[in-house]
């Protein structure tokens, strides 16, 4: 494809390519195990830094000592520490279905059921101490918004309750 994004066999195949070269001169990447000091710390900055972009307040140290030792520390509302603590165990689920994904997978690369349960999971601790206080009984952690909301302060437009569906599954 000519002055556009490369296609995704393009994509792959570099990949492949890359990891080839890697493979040659380093000898492969370090297994999980041998890596898992990185993958933690991947994981605090990971919960860290996703949650603060969204308006949480807890500092990288306070999150670490919650996913640690599960204890909140600070002066910070339930639902902040909540709302680490759902993400962080959502993206341990990912990193988690990378290495062995479970029986139930079908080979798609991301699945509306996998969508679904990771927003079920990153969501449900911080909606029970603190629901959205616009949802209605069908807008729980893991479906769909059914009303509209207002646009972002960046100006960004959400689109319509009504065209979530088809667009998640485009």
């Amino acid at each position: 494809m000519a002055g556009g994004r490369p296609s995704r066999a393009t994509i792959y195949s570099r990949l492949d390519e890359a990891i080839a070269d890697l493979n040659q001169r380093l000898g492969g990447l370090p297994s999980p195990a041998e890596a898992e000091d990185i993958w933690d710390d991947l994981w605090h900055q990971e919960a860290h830094h996703s949650t603060a972009l969204e308006g949480n307040t807890l500092v990288l140290a306070q999150v670490r000592q919650l996913l640690d030792e599960g204890r909140a520390v600070g002066a910070k509302e339930l639902s902040e520490y909540m709302e680490v603590k759902g993400y962080a165990d959502a993206a341990r689920w990912v990193y988690g279905q990378a290495l062995e994904p479970g029986e139930w997978t079908n080979g798609d690369l991301l699945t509306m059921q996998e969508v679904r349960s990771v927003h079920h999971q990153a969501m449900t601790p911080v909606w029970n101490v603190a629901p959205h206080p616009h949802a209605n009984a069908d807008e729980t952690p893991g479906n769909w918004r059914r009303h509209d909301i207002q646009e972002f302060p960046e100006g960004m437009k959400p689109p319509s309750f009504t065209d979530i569906d088809h667009l998640m599954r485009d």
